[in-house]
């Protein structure tokens, strides 16, 4: 007892001598904040006091510029601050969710489309089908209504009920009462659907499987794990390809999570912060998948969370990745909901590294980044061709009532023909090959930096030809005024385009007698007449000298 009375005090002491030692620093870094303010606050009472137009002076639009001023000094485009008024987009992007009936819409002739209700929603079990034409929501009539203001009429607070009418395939029509509820953006998805269930198996003879996962939120090692219970119940998974093309990123927790399942041990990844001591995650033998090879694969647009799993999996000799370079998005960043429902901030706090010790943060002056794929699994594929691919791939992602005949997704031909998929054919082939006891196979010797060089060549050039465009566009606008100008005796437009360096002005009289002939020093011959006060003849304006 006699101890316990003498340590409680002590360390009372002890914790008000840190706290007192503490404090005088901390105030010290706020008076510095507030110092900082102080301009910015002297402005903004000098204008709420004093500018001419008081309907101008809005004091949150102000606070937001001020805060997306501080942000942009940053020069990082990963680090954004989103306005209360913006964070409805904001959580449906980055973390996939929002309060609406769960549907994917689309504006055909003028009027609100249903491309697919979306798994599991409130519009799927309302009886929204795909097709179904939206004529009225709340009464109001969707014909020629925007996009935006049909997608602010279907969201709204959860529990709360939407009325709308719509015109089915068959011409009937009905009206819908549909209940909002929070919808979870669903990131794993199969190749296509049976009724709502989406189907995985890709060569059900050999038993090779196909999961595309667009993005990674919290909830997609959840759906990756529910994926994998179905297709085990279908059988044994003897091969796997995995899409992670034009996958943005998302959470790392499930990047790291998802990278766990596939491998048996060593390094997933890394993060050195800024403040901090560094972290590594490490894979875990327990509950790893079977050890059956594997495609992943990826393109310039997959970043962030989809090159930690890629470039894990890569360096651990788990899977072949196959495509293009990856985008190189190197960092990590931490999402944060201000106070007092001010907005949220985005923000970068470390830099993640590979298994190797290789960050893959792509630069102004890189010349190496992202995530390679295999030598000889180096795919490139057009803009074109892709866009080709995801049109066709669309129609087997519908929701509806009737599946239909099921593709015959394990030919590869098939695949090349119908989903317009070269790269997703030549992974077929590539697991197809290792199965049979032939190894992988090669699609050439390409180099991974050439060809990502390459793709930002043209994609510079095409930008090039439209903004040329656009140049002769104008230019063909410049003459047409011309002309105009000419046809109503208006005084032709002078040439900017010629260098007047060391030229001469000739002066006449209004009899026509020369005066004299003055060198133009500047070549500027606006500059050169508006020093003498003259007008080009023939102008509406006269000389007040002649």
């Amino acid at each position: 007892m006699r101890i316990k009375k003498f340590v409680a005090p002590t360390l009372a002491v002890l914790l008000f001598l840190a706290l007192f030692i503490q404090l005088p620093f901390a105030l010290a870094a706020r008076a510095s904040d507030y110092d900082t303010l102080d301009p910015v606050i002297e402005v903004l009472h000098l204008l709420k006091a004093g500018y001419v137009s008081e309907s101008k002076v809005d004091p949150q639009k102000m606070r937001e510029a001020m805060i997306e001023g501080m942000v942009s000094t940053l020069n990082d485009p990963h680090t954004v601050y989103v306005p209360p008024s913006d964070e409805v987009d904001f959580n449906k992007e980055v973390r996939g969710s929002y309060v609406g009936i769960g549907a994917e819409i689309n504006i055909i002739n003028d009027y609100l489309v249903i491309t697919s209700p979306m798994d599991g929603s409130p519009a799927l079990q309302a009886g929204v089908m795909a097709g179904d034409v939206v004529l009225s929501i709340e009464g109001q009539s969707t014909y020629k209504m925007p996009v935006d203001k049909c997608i602010s009429l279907l969201m709204g607070e959860p529990g709360t009920d939407v009325s709308i009418r719509v015109r089915h395939l068959d011409n009937t029509e009905q009206d819908l009462t549909i209940t909002r509820q929070q919808i979870i953006t669903r990131t794993v998805k199969g190749l296509y659907r049976v009724g709502g269930d989406w189907h995985y198996c890709l060569d059900p003879d050999t038993g090779i499987y196909y999961i595309h996962i667009t993005q990674f939120i919290d909830s997609t090692y959840s759906e990756l794990t529910d994926a994998l219970t179905a297709i085990q119940n279908q059988g044994t998974i003897n091969g796997l390809i995995l899409d992670l093309r034009a996958n943005p990123g998302g959470s790392l927790t499930s990047a790291i999570q998802i990278s766990d399942l596939f491998l048996k041990s060593g390094t997933i990844v890394s993060v050195k912060p800024r403040i901090g001591d560094p972290h590594s995650w490490s894979a875990h033998e327990k509950g790893t998948l079977p050890d059956f090879p594997m495609v992943t694969l990826v393109n310039g647009f997959s970043a962030s969370a989809s090159e930690i799993l890629s470039g894990a999996l890569q360096e651990n000799n788990r899977s072949k990745i196959m495509g293009t370079r990856t985008f190189g998005k190197g960092s990590v960043q931490e999402v944060r909901d201000l106070d007092f429902n001010m907005g949220t901030l985005k923000y970068t706090t470390a830099l993640y590294y590979l298994p190797s010790g290789r960050n893959i943060q792509r630069n102004d002056d890189s010349t190496v980044w992202g995530v390679d794929p295999d030598q000889g699994f180096i795919v490139p594929i057009s803009d074109e061709d892709y866009i080709a691919h995801l049109r066709a791939a669309r129609e087997f992602e519908i929701i509806r009532t009737d599946a239909g005949n099921l593709p015959d997704c394990g030919n590869p031909q098939w695949i090349r023909d119908t989903l317009k998929d070269e790269m997703l054919a030549d992974a077929v082939d590539a697991v197809k090959s290792k199965l049979n006891g032939t190894g992988w196979p090669s699609y050439g010797n390409k180099d991974a930096s050439l060809v990502a060089y390459s793709e930002e060549v043209r994609r510079a050039e095409e930008t090039r030809a439209r903004l040329l465009e656009q140049v002769n566009q104008i230019n063909d606008r410049i003459t047409d005024l011309e002309k105009n100008a000419e046809a109503v005796g208006a005084a032709p437009l002078l040439p900017k385009d010629i260098d007047l360096l060391d030229g001469a002005i000739t002066l006449t009289d209004k009899n026509g007698n020369v005066i004299g002939t003055y060198k133009i020093a500047g070549g500027d011959v606006e500059l050169a007449l508006g020093a003498l006060n003259l007008t080009p003849v023939g102008a509406q304006s006269k000389p007040e000298h002649e």
